[in-house]
């Protein structure tokens, strides 16, 4: 199957310059007529184009139509409907692109001849409505073979996007919503890019429901075959810049899939992406009820969608189409974190997908079954989600687009402007026409056309309630933006974009988005926020960001502070800068060490580095946020800088100052300078580093003589055990639970996996919101998972949400989750030689060991041979180990007590409570405060 990649078509680009400065000189002298249209897609005949088309010439206004093809196959096939059409590669298509006023493309200029588009009047129908980041949005997108790492490579390649972009004249979008990324990622101007709908799904909404889903079915019959009674499936995976399905199924996966099909009387068409790579051919050889359908069976797939009674996809727009024609879909993605990544969305998956994403062909094939039955909550919430992503994303549902957009083309060769139309009055809208931030609360005034049932301002971590009053049609909303979390009050909310979404009571209209009158100069701030409002992708934005100035966030204001900064000869402060994680959370060691020199001393003042004010720093402590004037006195003057991770922002030494560099963890994964492939730039950066450490805190002798090594250390090391496990023998684990969310008696798995260098996001090889409930079902015990991202994902990821799994994340201080968990699972972080201080059983989850040992880090020593206790490679063997676990009857359990045993003497000898003490003694007796 053909495949494409990012870079070989970027390499292509650039080596047809001449061809392109060729075809401009031509376009620049040969006469464009006002009656000549041409049309092409990227799939061949479908797609938008072809129903502007068919649209078009049933006008009979006098215009020449002209398809033009990629093959002859194409061709003849455009022929054969009474089309008009011809090659696009050579001198006639060439001619024929010259020569048109109108051009219409559904994949990029490259749908018809690319030499000849400047001048004409071009119309860019995308091909759905864009989930995966684009061109502009994503450095994917700007890659190049070989040379795409040398410095203007990627500034070349966005150079070249936006040329493109600005030779659209208009792109139609489904909603304002989607608009707001086209514009992003093609560099377009806002006024081309209009809310009209999209061509290519008006097939979803003509006509009625039965004949929809009868023409669809024909559609199918017609190039494969009758196909058996029952329900249809489509399994249409995206693609991955060339690379194989992750999800292709194996041998013994094909054998389910085909026996489910033969249970459930199914038929599963198999749509591989056309840009995509792999090999479905073990299904259709064990059942005949799994079909392959191919864009050489069936070219535009978006006519059969109303034949479908489920889609199971990954992160394709089809799942839009899907929810138009009101067709819900599985969302199965096994490589979730790394595609995020590297391609990146442009909503949280979470969001996308409704937070119930699996990543096994097992839980597909379980998720499928509970769609079989409408009645049952998980198809009343899987259709209520597809309502969702329909109202969020389109403003017109009931279709014309067609209709809109030939009326938009006429209206730009006639030199009129373009405006959106408004919303159809069928939808009910909540309006907002007024916006203050009172006290720690954004208040809105407005109306609203139906009962609320909530209203929330939805973030990636956080999603915000507003209290609602209603009386005579006005609306009155208040949402306070200042939190408890965790049993912390006071806190602003994480910064980030926080869109405004309602969700009406009589579950007609589930949610939707809110339409805004009026907007408040922004910014508003508050001490702990700054908040910008904005009525943007349709609706209401409102970003909140750290509480700096605006002297202190003007452009270059930070280069200036680093340049005083430098410069400046502080007088020394008796206090402690204290950072964890860059900045943005308290917590780690660090923390651990605040909580005994306040208890000592509470006389000298500490200082917490934080990204922002959602971040709760210890009782007694000074949030100083990153970059504000304070933050930079702070720095320069302290005479104790305590740390766990790289200091940033070109720290400078002086003389009065001393750096205590604890670090986060003991090491399994290799570290710096021990990292295969290290080269120059990295070598000096480690080396850079290090020097600015002054003490080196170890957890374990094993540690030390690393750290030696991998960092080039030859300072003073302190081997002293752990301060953030001293909570590990002494605090009150039901005070913690509770804190947490977690009733008496529930039994805590907490999955704690490290961070992947090649992922933004948590690794997820379980389908998380499945475990609780498989475990519960298995041994009728009452589980709760807690799902621990890396501090690496903390800022990048969205917490999920389902029954049975609280999402932790965002929790401060992780070795209170160990001291809360009834069993922890781990795959390769360092938390599993600060858990071998618990009581609480290990378990190592592997199921990629062979890729992140070979291709991502390797590791110190072989962690499977002597790990203290259980291991298991994928979801099964793991879930038969945490059954048995619950039930006390694994047989190794002697075993593991003798590992546990040794692995605490070599890893946790002194994490035995008092490790803070010892630290703050040695801080005073080497006199780095008084």
């Amino acid at each position: 199957m053909a495949s494409f990649t990012f870079s070989a078509g970027n390499a292509r680009v650039l080596a047809r310059a001449p061809l392109y400065a060729a075809g401009w000189l031509a376009a620049a002298v040969v006469p464009r007529s006002s009656r000549r249209w041409v049309y092409g897609s990227g799939i061949g005949l479908g797609e938008g184009a072809l129903a502007l088309y068919d649209a078009a010439v049933t006008r009979a206004d006098g215009a020449d139509h002209l398809w033009l093809a990629s093959s002859a196959t194409e061709r003849d096939e455009a022929r054969a409907r009474g089309m008009r059409s011809e090659l696009k590669r050579g001198p006639r298509g060439l001619w024929a692109t010259l020569r048109a006023r109108v051009v219409v493309i559904t994949h990029g200029a490259g749908d018809v001849n690319r030499f000849g588009t400047r001048g004409a009047t071009v119309v860019q129908l995308w091909h759905g409505i864009p989930l995966k980041r684009l061109h502009l949005d994503t450095s994917a997108a700007l890659s190049l073979p070989l040379v795409g790492s040398l410095p203007g490579a990627r500034r070349l390649m966005a150079a070249l996007y936006r040329r493109a972009g600005r030779g659209i004249s208009l792109f139609p979008v489904a909603s304002e919503l989607v608009a707001t990324r086209i514009r992003s990622g093609f560099g377009i101007p806002a006024e081309r890019v209009v809310a009209l709908g999209e061509p290519r799904d008006d097939v979803l909404t003509t006509g009625d429901a039965e004949s929809r889903r009868r023409d669809a079915r024909g559609r199918i019959e017609a190039a494969i075959g009758a196909l058996p009674a029952g329900s249809v499936v489509l399994y249409a995976p995206t693609w991955r810049d060339g690379a194989l399905d992750p999800a292709i199924p194996s041998e013994e996966e094909w054998a389910a899939i085909a026996a489910w099909c033969e249970r459930t009387d199914t038929t599963l068409l198999v749509r591989s992406h056309p840009l995509g790579a792999g090999s479905y051919a073990g299904g259709p050889a064990l059942s005949a009820r799994v079909r392959l359908i191919g864009r050489d069976v069936i070219a535009d797939v978006t006519p059969v969608i109303p034949a479908l009674d489920a889609i199971v996809t990954d992160y394709s727009s089809i799942a839009f189409d899907g929810a138009i024609a009101g067709v819900p879909s599985v969302f199965f993605a096994p490589d979730v974190a790394t595609y995020l990544a590297t391609r990146g969305l442009y909503m949280p998956y979470a969001e996308f997908t409704g937070g119930r994403h699996v990543t096994s062909w097992r839980a597909t094939l379980d998720q499928l079954d509970q769609l079989r039955d409408a009645r049952t909550p998980f198809a009343h919430t899987v259709a209520e989600h597809t309502r969702w992503l329909r109202d969020e994303h389109v403003d017109h549902p009931a279709g014309g687009a067609t209709v809109r957009v030939l009326e938009a083309i006429d209206a730009l060769v006639a030199g009129r402007p373009v405006p959106a139309p408004p919303l159809p009055d069928s939808r009910p809208a909540v309006t907002i026409d007024r916006i203050t931030l009172d006290g720690d609360a954004l208040r809105l005034e407005g109306s609203s056309e139906v009962e609320l049932e909530s209203l929330a301002a939805v973030g990636p971590r956080m999603r915000l309630e507003a209290n609602m009053m209603t009386r005579d049609g006005r609306l009155s909303v208040s949402i306070p933006l200042v939190r408890e979390r965790w049993g912390r009050t006071g806190l602003a909310p994480v910064s980030g974009t926080y869109r405004l979404q309602w969700r009406a009571a009589n579950a007609v209209h589930e949610s939707g988005r809110v339409a805004v009158t009026t907007v408040p100069p922004s910014p508003l701030t508050t001490g702990l926020m700054r908040c910008d409002v904005a009525s943007e992708s349709g609706g209401l934005v409102v970003r909140v960001a750290a509480p700096l100035t605006d002297d202190e966030r003007a452009p270059g204001a930070q280069r200036q502070r680093e340049r005083a900064y430098r410069r400046a000869r502080p007088t020394p402060e008796n206090a402690v800068m204290f950072e964890s994680f860059y900045s943005q959370s308290a917590a780690c060691n660090p923390l651990a060490i605040d909580r005994e020199l306040a208890a000592r001393r509470p006389d000298v003042p500490r200082y917490w580095s934080v990204v922002d004010r959602s971040v709760a720093v210890p009782d007694g402590a000074i949030a100083v946020v990153e970059g504000s004037d304070e933050w930079w006195r702070v720095r320069a003057a302290a005479r104790l800088i305590v740390v766990n991770d790289w200091m940033r922002k070109r720290w400078k030494p002086r003389p009065h100052q001393r750096v205590l560099q604890t670090w986060h963890g003991t090491m399994l994964k290799r570290l710096a300078l021990d990292r295969d492939g290290v080269g120059l730039r990295t070598r000096l950066a480690v080396r850079r580093e290090s020097r600015r450490w002054d003490v080196l805190l170890a957890q374990n002798d094993y540690a030390a003589e690393i750290f030696r090594r991998a960092y080039a250390f030859t300072g003073p090391l302190w081997v002293e055990g752990y301060p953030r496990d001293d909570v590990l023998v002494s605090d009150d684990r039901e005070a913690i639970r509770r804190r947490i969310g977690l009733r008496p008696g529930q039994r805590a798995v907490l999955y704690a996996p490290t961070w992947r260098d090649d992922a933004d996001d948590i690794v997820d090889y379980l389908d998380l919101p499945s475990i609780a409930p498989a475990l519960d079902g298995t041994i009728g015990i009452d589980h709760v998972v807690l799902v621990r991202g890396h501090s690496r994902t903390l800022r990048g990821g969205a917490d999920r949400r389902a029954p049975g799994l609280i999402d932790v994340t965002t929790y401060p201080d992780m070795s209170e989750l160990l001291v809360a968990a009834d069993v922890i699972v781990t795959d390769y972080s360092s938390i599993m030689f600060d858990a071998i201080t618990t009581e609480a059983p290990l378990v190592l989850f592997t199921p990629d060991l062979e890729k992140y040992r070979e291709q991502l880090r390797g590791f110190y020593f072989d962690v499977t041979a002597d790990f203290p206790g259980p291991t298991a490679s994928d979801r099964d063997a793991l879930l038969l180990v945490l059954a048995t676990l619950a039930r006390g009857e694994h047989p190794d359990a002697t075993v593991w007590g003798r590992r546990r045993a040794d692995w605490r003497a070599r890893f946790a000898p002194l994490d035995d409570g008092h490790a803070s003490a010892r630290v703050v003694d040695r801080i005073f007796a080497e006199g780095m405060l008084d």
